[in-house]
C-alpha cells in the first residue's frame, strides 16, 4: 500500500513542475509580445523605445570626424547626457593637452555620479587642433573654441557650455565645483544630479560623496 502511495507523489511532482514550467514560459511569452508591440508604438509616435529596467550609462570615445553619428547612441542612454571635446593622445596614450588631463577624469566622475552618459570627441592631434579651420572650430551649431569643452546634449542639439574655467591651473576640489554647478544647472532633476551636485557644493568641490 505505501510503494503505490509514492509513486502517485513522485508523478504529482513531475505534473506540478511542469505546469509550473508551462506557466513560466507562456508569462514569458507574453511580456515579450507585450514590449515588441510597446516598442512598436513608440516607434510610430516617434518615441524612444520602451525599456522595462530604463537604459544604461553610455561613455564612448570617438573621433570629432565621426562624432555626430554617435550622438543617436548618446540619446538613447541613460540621462542626462553631456558631450566632452577634448583633445587627442600622445604617445604615452595621455591627453597632449595638460587642461584636459587634468579635468576630465573630474568630469566623468561627476556625471557618472550623476549617472548620466557622456560621449567624448578627440580633436586630434596637437597640430590639427591648431588649425584656425578645424571642423570643430568653425561648426556654426555648436563651436568648440578651446579642449576641453564640455556641452549639455538634448534632444534638439548642443546645449549650455563650460570650456575655459576648466584648466591645469585649478585645483581638484575648484574643478569639481564648476562642474558640479554646471551640471546641477542644466540637467537639474534628472537621475541623481541633484544629490551628487548639492553634496559636491556644500563641501566646496572637496568631496563627492557618491562617487
Amino acid at each position: 500500500m505505501v510503494k503505490p502511495h509514492s509513486t502517485s507523489a513522485r508523478g504529482s511532482g513531475r505534473g506540478g513542475s511542469l505546469a509550473t514550467l508551462l506557466t513560466g514560459m507562456v508569462l514569458g511569452a507574453t511580456l515579450t509580445l507585450v514590449l515588441v508591440q510597446l516598442n512598436a508604438a513608440s516607434k510610430l509616435a516617434g518615441a524612444r523605445p520602451f525599456r522595462l529596467f530604463g537604459p544604461s550609462r553610455l561613455h564612448k570615445v570617438v573621433e570629432h570626424q565621426h562624432y555626430r553619428e554617435h550622438l543617436p547612441e548618446l540619446m538613447e542612454a541613460a540621462e542626462p547626457h553631456f558631450v566632452l571635446f577634448t583633445s587627442g593622445v600622445s604617445a604615452d596614450g595621455s591627453p597632449w593637452c595638460p587642461d584636459c588631463s587634468k579635468s576630465n577624469p573630474i568630469i566623468r566622475e561627476v556625471i557618472f555620479a550623476a549617472g548620466g552618459s557622456l560621449l567624448e570627441v578627440t580633436a586630434g592631434d596637437r597640430h590639427e587642433w591648431a588649425d584656425r579651420q578645424h571642423p570643430l572650430r568653425v561648426d556654426a551649431q555648436c563651436p568648440v573654441r578651446y579642449v576641453p569643452t564640455l556641452y549639455y546634449w538634448t534632444p534638439a542639439g548642443c546645449g549650455s557650455s563650460i570650456a575655459n574655467p576648466l584648466n591645469s591651473d585649478e585645483q581638484d576640489e575648484t574643478l569639481r565645483l564648476l562642474v558640479a554647478k554646471f551640471v546641477g544647472q542644466t540637467a537639474a532633476g534628472q537621475r541623481y544630479v541633484d544629490a551628487v551636485t548639492k553634496d559636491i557644493i556644500a563641501s566646496g568641490g572637496k568631496a563627492c560623496n557618491r562617487c
